[in-house]
């Protein structure tokens, strides 16, 4: 039979085992902040505010701004679609159809030899 090659030792020794110094438990008392420390905070708390006031307030301002430009773009769209009316009400008024009915109704006469177009 095959047996196996490690020994086994009926009084197992334990490795020794190295000694440990503990190092003894002090209670961590808070450490007070200084003056500078503390006055540095409230300098850098007070800046932060003002940064966050002045974010809000410009937030506040280009919203405001934006809400005008959108009224002005709605007004200038208005004006050029009331000016494309416009345009087609006078390029109807002017054709030769209906210079001729207005000549008529008035009692006018129209000769085309005696009438010169003139453009820009």
């Amino acid at each position: 039979m095959v047996s196996n090659a490690a020994r086994q030792l009926a009084g197992e020794q334990q490795p020794p085992r190295k000694k440990t110094y503990q190092q003894p438990k002090i209670s961590p008392s808070p450490v007070r902040w200084s003056k500078f420390e503390r006055s540095l905070v409230a300098v850098g708390s007070l800046i932060t505010l003002c940064l966050m006031i002045s974010l809000l307030s410009t937030k506040i301002s280009i919203n405001n701004q934006q809400r005008r430009l959108q009224d002005t773009q709605t007004q200038i769209t208005k004006a050029k679609s009331s000016n494309t009316s416009l345009q087609q009400e006078i390029a109807e008024l002017t054709t030769q159809s209906h210079l001729k009915s207005a000549a008529h109704k008035y009692g006018l006469s129209d000769k085309n030899s005696n009438v010169r177009n003139v453009n820009k």
